[in-house]
């Protein structure tokens, strides 16, 4: 132990403690230094601002009174002057002169005016620039006005800076009464000098007072406009950091000066509104808003956001009302310089440091890099980039022991990331095991071997590597955990084990190294054996390895067994949809089986092309899985069409013919025209024996005519219809109420008929309301549906009429049923897209639901064109066709021969409802001809000379 504490003393070098103290204690004692500057000179700064805040609170308090004091002045002045509105009428340019001089001595009054009790006024303002005459409405070189209504007559008159009159081209009036203002009313009821609270002048938008004081007979009131701007303009004169802001308001919290006088601005829309004094609290600036809350007077701090601002609030005495001064400011600004020392304190401490520094890190750096190298290394593995690993020699024991076992690590992580990477990338599942045999070989060094996966009746070998090994008799044994040699792979503590045993093969003994395949349900499901030379060990590390990898190959194999058994599954109810489909109605026989075969017919067909349109056409294994299940399922959505509207074989039939009630009928007619001659007879009336014959010959003859019509054909004649409607003219007599014995569900349908009084004269022939069927609103008719169907649909969900189903003239369906069986391909989307398909069968829907549409878009349900099409949904659309057509199970034809069926196609191809390509494909290539040979009768096999229906090139 000893001995091991001096070789890590060699390999561990003081030297590095000791530069790990040196540079703590150099950071930690710079550290205190910087602090201590920064306290120290945080509280000369403090001390500093203390005293700035105070002088700017007297300047400004000084030059408040000052100007007050001197407004008062001139105001009293004029006051004792008493003038008269004849002094203004008969000597203005002595008053012009007069007042004119007194703005100019006092630069803080805008204006001086007088009012008098008759109304009149006169007023003196003093420009500051052409800008302030221009707002005032006055021209450039107008540096006073005069605003006066003596006489009753009112005007503005502008003057020079040497008081030389400049005419005004508008000759605007002016209209004020002085003893509507707040001043003049104030004035009038005191007998000192009153003072308005601030507020803004409506001409100039300045902030302001008035100062005003009246005569003792209160003849005249004298009055002054103090502007504030020049105390904005002061405030600004003391701002002492770029972010400080001062203001000054009252005791309700209105803003009298800023030293940003753009904040006096009010912006609004009522010019009413902007009138107004803006308030602390409605500034979109939230320092100011927080002063708007203090409440106390002297300094404080403020928590803005993130950052701390220094305040102070002092009370201004100024005789006429009380003000504040604000001053805040942020503490970053105001610790400026003493950041600026702690930071150049910090500065030199760690120059210090730097220089302190390079002797400890020469030392350090010996035992790093290895570790950086360890590192780096490690990362290398992480991202199984094996050939950046290198062995890493170190002075330091742990280092070098840490490397070779870094190194070991890396070998197994590689060899099992190999393993890893050949079940993620094989699909063959014989490849797969072969290759896993193969990469044991690496690992182990045993050059045979083989793989065994149980079946219900023993072993079946799956993969096997060098000389053919047989299964040793002992495990060949599906109930394995029986056997005893099985039985010691298995531990209690673990679901598997691997283990070296000796067996014996062509009468040789061999080490065997014995792995059982287990699952998770602890089921034995395979078995890895691997041959060697006699007396090969495997330690037990490698063997544990093993273990683990019989872990991933256990996984691939039970994998591969459940996807098979979901696929046979899935597979089994496809084939359980299609035979029930096909089991529902006997007339369409198999016709889900003969389409997925004629369709691959043709798909195979095109992979065998080396020109032309489907040279590049291939489908791999899962390509070839899709299509198989799109096309055993293109008519699921059959489940839900009516059996009697699919096997429809005569056009009155529903669930059963209704020739029946209609011979019926004619049974009654017959009946009361030999009844009418018997009773006229028995009466001693008048009755022809012959007239009753021409009759009954003539019922007979119309029931076979309307018989005949009901079988239906490829076209019915115009006069025909009109037969049939004369022939329903005629009546019978029903005494027997036609709706008892009905279902509640039809009784409440017929509701909205009334009830024929009984008895009633039949039609023998009609088309009545109540065959008329109301169609229920559905989601998939909707013109912006979310499949995408543009379907014509008919008014009716059933239309019975018996005339109207009658007179069909090609075949036994109305517009109302084929719809019905056209909407077996909208129901076979819609069931297929609610299925959650894996991505590689993702086009499931699109094929199945594609073989209806023809190339030109005028098919059904979406309307497609070729090119919006999978080419393998235009095959199944040939197939589809070729089955309906050459089909001899359906109950309304017969089974066309080969020759006709593919004439009428080549119309279809030349007409671009199937695709002429794949059209001409299934010609040149005898799909036909495969698919007559497996599924036609011999009678329907014919010669055919594909030249006759070839489809013609297009000319450019």
């Amino acid at each position: 132990m000893q001995q091991r504490d001096m070789v890590r003393k060699v390999r561990f070098p003081l030297q590095l403690h000791l530069a790990t103290i040196m540079v703590l204690m150099l950071v930690v004692t710079c550290a205190i230094i910087a602090i201590f500057n920064y306290q120290k000179t945080s509280e000369i700064v403090s001390s500093n601002q203390r005293a700035i805040f105070s002088e700017i609170g007297e300047n400004v308090l000084d030059q408040t009174r000052y100007t007050l004091n001197s407004a008062q002045s001139a105001v009293l002045n004029l006051r004792y002057i008493e003038p008269t509105e004849q002094d203004f009428l008969e000597k203005p340019e002595r008053w012009l002169i007069m007042l004119s001089n007194a703005l100019e001595l006092q630069p803080f009054l805008s204006s001086i005016y007088v009012g008098f009790d008759n109304g009149s006024f006169y007023l003196v303002r003093r420009f500051d620039d052409q800008a302030d005459s221009l707002r005032h409405g006055g021209p450039l070189e107008a540096r006073y006005s005069v605003n006066q209504v003596l006489k009753g007559k009112g005007e503005i008159q502008f003057y020079t800076e040497d008081l030389q009159f400049i005419a005004d081209p508008l000759g605007r009036e002016y209209t004020y009464d002085p003893r509507e203002r707040p001043w003049y009313q104030l004035a009038s009821e005191q007998q000192e000098i009153v003072v308005t609270s601030p507020y803004r002048f409506f001409t100039s938008q300045d902030i302001g007072m008035t100062l005003a004081i009246a005569a003792p007979d209160k003849r005249f009131v004298v009055g002054a406009d103090i502007t504030l701007v020049e105390m904005s303009k002061l405030l600004q004169r003391h701002v002492f950091t770029p972010s400080t802001e001062l203001v000054v308001y009252n005791d309700s919290k209105t803003l009298l000066a800023h030293s940003n006088p753009s904040r006096l601005e009010v912006q609004a829309d009522n010019p009413r509104a902007r009138q107004e004094l803006p308030n602390l609290n409605q500034l979109d600036v939230p320092v100011m808003q927080r002063l708007a809350q203090q409440q106390r007077i002297g300094e404080f701090d403020l928590k803005v956001g993130s950052q701390t601002w220094r305040g102070d609030v002092s009370l201004m005495e100024v005789g006429v009302a009380d003000l504040y001064l604000g001053i805040v400011t942020p503490l970053d600004e105001l610790l400026g310089e003493a950041k600026l020392a702690r930071d150049t304190s910090m500065l030199l401490s760690t120059i210090i440091m730097v220089i302190s520094i390079p002797i400890a890190w020469m030392f350090s750096r010996m035992i790093s890099k290895p570790l950086r190298l360890l590192k780096d290394q490690s990362e290398a593995i992480m991202s199984f980039d094996f050939a950046k690993s290198k062995p890493i020699d170190s002075m330091v024991q742990e280092i070098y022991q840490l490397s070779n076992t870094t190194e070991r690590m890396k070998a197994t992580i590689e060899q099992f990331a190999e393993v890893s990477t050949i079940v993620g990338e094989e699909n063959s599942f014989q490849r797969l095991l072969q290759r896993y045999l193969d990469e044991l070989n690496k690992i182990v060094g045993m050059p045979t071997g083989a793989i065994w996966l149980a079946k219900e009746d023993g072993y079946e070998l799956a993969a096997q590597r060098g000389e053919k090994i047989a299964l040793p008799e002992q495990l060949n044994d599906v109930q394995a955990a029986r056997q005893p040699l099985v039985a010691s792979l298995l531990n209690e503590s673990h679901h598997r084990r691997a283990s070296m045993v000796q067996v014996s093969h062509q009468q040789q003994v061999h080490s065997a190294m014995i792995c059982p395949l287990i699952d998770r349900q602890r089921k034995v499901i395979g078995l890895m054996v691997m041959l060697g030379e006699p007396g090969t060990l495997l330690s037990r590390q490698r063997l544990s390895f093993l273990n683990a990898l019989s872990g991933v190959i256990t996984v691939a194999v039970e994998n591969r067994q459940l996807i098979d058994a979901q696929k046979q599954l899935m597979q089994a109810f496809i084939e359980l949809i299609a035979d029930a489909i096909d089991a529902k109605s006997p007339y369409t026989g198999a016709h889900c089986k003969r389409v997925p075969e004629l369709t691959k017919m043709l798909a195979r067909a095109a992979q065998y092309e080396t020109q032309g349109e489907f040279a590049s056409f291939s489908l791999n294994d899962d390509q070839w899985e899709e299509l198989h299940i799109a096309s055993w399922l293109h008519d699921c959505g059959k489940v839900t069409t009516p059996e009697y509207v699919v096997d429809k074989a005569t056009k009155l039939e529903t669930i059963y013919d209704r020739i029946h009630e209609v011979r019926m009928r004619f049974e009654v007619l017959k009946r009361d025209a030999q009844l009418e001659y018997w009773q006229a007879r028995a009466q001693g009336k008048p009755a022809d024996k012959r007239e009753l014959e021409v009759l009954l010959r003539e019922l007979d003859e119309e029931f076979a005519f309307v018989a005949n019509c009901n079988q239906g054909g490829e076209f019915m004649e115009k006069a025909d219809i009109a037969r049939l409607k004369t022939i329903g003219q005629r009546r019978w007599l029903r005494t027997l109420d036609d709706r008892l014995g009905l279902s509640h569900l039809e009784l409440d349908r017929l509701k909205a008929y009334p009830a024929k009084p009984l008895p009633h004269l039949e039609a023998l022939l009609d088309n009545k309301d109540e065959h008329c069927q109301l169609r229920t609103p559905s989601a998939v008719e909707q013109p912006e549906n979310p499949w995408g169907f543009k379907l014509n649909v008919p008014e009716f969900e059933y239309n019975r009429g018996e005339l109207h189903n009658l007179s069909i003239a090609r075949g036994t369906l109305t517009e109302e049923e084929r719809y019905k069986i056209n909407d077996h391909i909208v129901q076979t989307i819609i069931m297929l897209e609610q299925l959650p398909f894996p991505s590689y069968l993702s086009n499931v829907p699109a094929i199945a639901g594609g073989h209806h549409e023809k190339m030109d878009g005028s098919g059904y349900p979406r309307c497609l064109m070729r090119e919006q099409m999978p080419v393998t949904a235009r095959m199944m659309a040939v197939a589809d066709i070729f089955e309906a057509l050459t089909a001899s199970d359906r109950p309304y034809k017969k089974g066309k021969t080969l020759s006709q069926a593919l004439k009428i196609m080549s119309f279809m191809a030349k007409d671009e409802h199937i695709d002429p390509a794949l059209f001409r494909l299934f010609l040149e290539r005898r799909v036909y001809e495969s698919y007559a040979k497996q599924f036609l009768d011999k009678e329907q096999i014919d010669e055919v000379d594909i030249s006759d229906y070839l489809p013609q090139a297009k000319s450019a």
